[in-house]
């Protein structure tokens, strides 16, 4: 039997799992075309799901931009014109200088609090919808990192909500932070030596 908790993390969980498995079972078709089909009956599978996504603006586009993310933009399909890419979300940007200024959490780093001032800076729309996602996950990987295992989202919300002046707000209800602690490095973590003793064969 399978738990959830056994279970690796999945990337929106507000689709549910079966979605993931969909969307794995779709990137292993080697036809184009029958991939296409598969991608296409996943997306009306999003939209029965969870309708409220479709209710705004980008109503056309919004199920594929999710899709993209869940696939780890790894999914080779015709999406529409305009869906988000693997560019676009990650960010690049230059980095800022920061003379004489220290930040308030220094385990984020100068890089979060440059991405943070890049998503402020796009139209409301599911590209800053998925930044902000992506940098409240790197923020919780970060914090992680320097502090403890484990670490409640809610943290992670507050302290986004502060370094973006307010402009980005995060809840429970619309965003989960799903992170594996056994995939964070520990910094200062060294690897046991090996006993000459014990492994020399007698």
């Amino acid at each position: 039997m399978e738990y959830n908790n056994q279970l690796p993390p999945i990337t929106m969980p507000e689709y549910g799992r079966n979605i993931q498995r969909m969307i794995a079972h779709c990137r292993s078709i080697e036809d184009r075309e029958e991939r296409n089909r598969c991608a296409r009956t996943i997306i009306r599978a999003m939209e029965a799901i969870v309708p409220e996504k479709g209710a705004g603006l980008d109503k056309e586009t919004i199920y594929w931009d999710h899709l993209a993310i869940m696939a780890d933009f790894e999914l080779d399909v015709d999406y529409p014109e305009g869906t988000i890419t693997r560019e676009e979300i990650t960010l690049k940007t230059e980095k800022p200088d920061y003379p004489g200024h220290l930040i308030q959490y220094r385990y984020y780093g100068h890089f979060i609090v440059g991405m943070i001032r890049k998503v402020c800076e796009m139209e409301m729309g599911p590209e800053r919808s998925a930044a902000e996602y992506f940098v409240a996950m790197q923020m919780k990987r970060d914090y992680m990192t320097w502090n403890q295992e484990t670490v409640e989202d809610i943290k992670i919300y507050k302290d986004l909500f502060e370094l973006s002046d307010g402009q980005i707000l995060l809840t429970p209800e619309n965003c989960k932070l799903n992170i594996n602690p056994n995939t964070i490095d520990k910094p200062g973590k060294l690897q046991k030596p090996i006993n000459s003793k014990k492994a020399k064969k007698k």
